[in-house]
């Protein structure tokens, strides 16, 4: 599998260049619109698709006959390696309703097809894969169904509650949780310890450490910082308790990049960074897997999905990986972060919400579905607490790691995440990240720069969509 579709499977969106048009203060219905609407271009779809005068191509995968001719149709689109044989299965088993699997795109290319079609009054899934970061998004504009007219609050406890949380808004649950990506410090032991070095409990232990390699070989790094990846960056300020966001609905949205613990976090990885004791290679990259894979770069700051990621570039290295917990900020404390995941809501276009919520809580809190979806191609690591808590799902086994067994780290983060609160315009953030931490990568500005620039671009955005600003 190449890096480009691994990326894909992740839910992890395109790189685009996306001009915004501001609006005014006209009332929230239209607030989120021009956030993921509104493209200029795109490394995926192309112009047209963005601007809305064509869109992506849909890719029918699953769902093409149904068992009974009245069975309600449900339209459902995602992105994930392998949900196909989900959706069959549950085709399968459930011969009132018959669901169709269409793939419009990764990411963005979802996201604007999805908007332009709630836009027009049609044309919509029922059902869709929409990342945690998203979801706000279409929750401030009132696209997504409130679940728990349909049961969804009965599931509530099979789940880790930090994902509840990012899908509920006061009482209201707006979707399923589905896959995550709890992170842990993934490290090529045979590397470490030729450097006499054991993996790090606490931040400054890794800081220590990052010093220590590169004194002692030069060409060689404790790891990697995506400076442009705001997700992970993001992550890790979770970690420290210094998430820049804040936001539980209405117009009013918290933007702080530059407090003092924001501004903290940036000098802390700054000072390895103007040491050149990090490497600023992008995450999920040919170039950082055959850095990993060479003992270039020792270990990896990685998501629960890591192990499965690296697999296919891991030649030399095969065996001599292992997970351990992320390093701790006070020694003894045990506070976990999440990189990625998606979740599946109901569109308020669907014309049969019961059915889509029926499948939506069957994919997602069904144990018949993880069975399947944690699987090859798929692979998804669950927030589904039954398979956390599955012995055979903590043990198993990915080349890389040889013999141990990565998940029993990873399972054992998965709960102690902290809640987050997404702004709803991730897709500006993501997009203009990509361009102000830029200089960061190529040692042109500091991160402290980047995050003061970040924090003056994402407020005026925000007061030009209409939404009242603290910092």
């Amino acid at each position: 599998m190449s890096v480009t579709s691994r990326v894909r499977s992740r839910r992890r969106r395109p790189k685009l260049r996306i001009t915004f048009r501001p609006v005014a203060v006209a009332g929230l219905a239209a607030l989120a619109a021009s956030v993921i609407a509104g493209c200029g271009g795109s490394s995926r779809g192309g112009a047209a698709a963005a601007s809305g005068s064509a869109s992506p191509s849909a890719s029918v995968l699953a769902g093409g006959s149904c068992k009974s001719s009245s069975a309600t149709k449900i339209t459902f689109w995602a992105w994930v390696p392998g949900i196909a044989r989900a959706v069959n299965e549950f085709n399968k088993t459930h011969s009132s309703i018959c669901v169709t699997l269409e793939d419009v795109g990764a990411g963005n290319p979802e996201y604007v097809k999805l908007t332009n079609s709630l836009k027009a009054g049609s044309g919509a899934p029922d059902v869709a894969e929409v990342e945690f970061d998203e979801l706000p998004s279409f929750e401030v504009q009132h696209q997504v169904v409130d679940l728990t007219k349909y049961g969804a609050n009965n599931y509530k406890s099979s789940f880790v509650p930090w994902a509840w949380q990012e899908v509920s808004q006061g009482s209201g649950v707006y979707a399923m949780p589905s896959d995550s990506g709890p992170m842990g410090f993934y490290y090529n032991a045979k590397v470490l310890a030729k450097y006499h070095l054991s993996p790090p409990a606490t931040w400054a232990q890794f800081a220590s450490e990052a010093a220590s390699v590169h004194k002692k070989n030069p060409s060689a790094y404790l790891t990697n910082f995506a400076a442009t990846d705001l997700q992970w960056i993001m992550s890790l300020m979770a970690q420290y308790n210094a998430f820049p966001f804040s936001y539980t609905g209405g117009s009013h949205v918290t933007i702080n990049w530059t407090g003092a613990r924001q501004m903290a976090f940036a000098s802390y990885w700054q000072n390895m960074l103007s040491k050149h004791e990090l490497t600023a290679v992008a995450d999920v990259a040919a170039e950082q897997f055959a850095d990993m894979d060479k003992g270039i770069n020792v270990s990896w700051l990685s998501s629960a999905w890591g192990p499965s990621y690296f697999a296919p570039d891991a030649k030399s290295s095969v065996g001599q990986w292992r997970a351990a917990p992320l390093p701790q900020w006070t020694a003894g404390a045990n506070v976990a972060a999440n990189w990625g995941g998606s979740t599946y809501p109901v569109f308020t276009q669907s014309k049969h919400p019961a059915q889509a919520a029926q499948f939506a809580e069957w994919l997602c809190a069904n144990q018949a579905s993880w069975e399947i979806v944690k699987t090859p191609p798929s692979s998804l690591f669950p927030t589904y607490v039954p398979l956390l808590n599955n012995p055979s799902f903590k043990h198993l086994k990915y080349p890389p790691s040889g013999s141990s067994s990565p998940n029993v780290v990873f399972t054992g983060a998965a709960p102690k995440v902290s809640t987050v609160q997404w702004p709803p315009f991730m897709t500006y953030a993501l997009t203009q990240a990509a361009t102000t931490f830029a200089g960061v990568a190529n040692g042109k500005e500091t991160l402290q720069q980047a995050f003061r620039t970040f924090q003056g671009q994402l407020v005026k955005y925000a007061k030009q969509q209409g939404f009242s600003v603290s910092t």
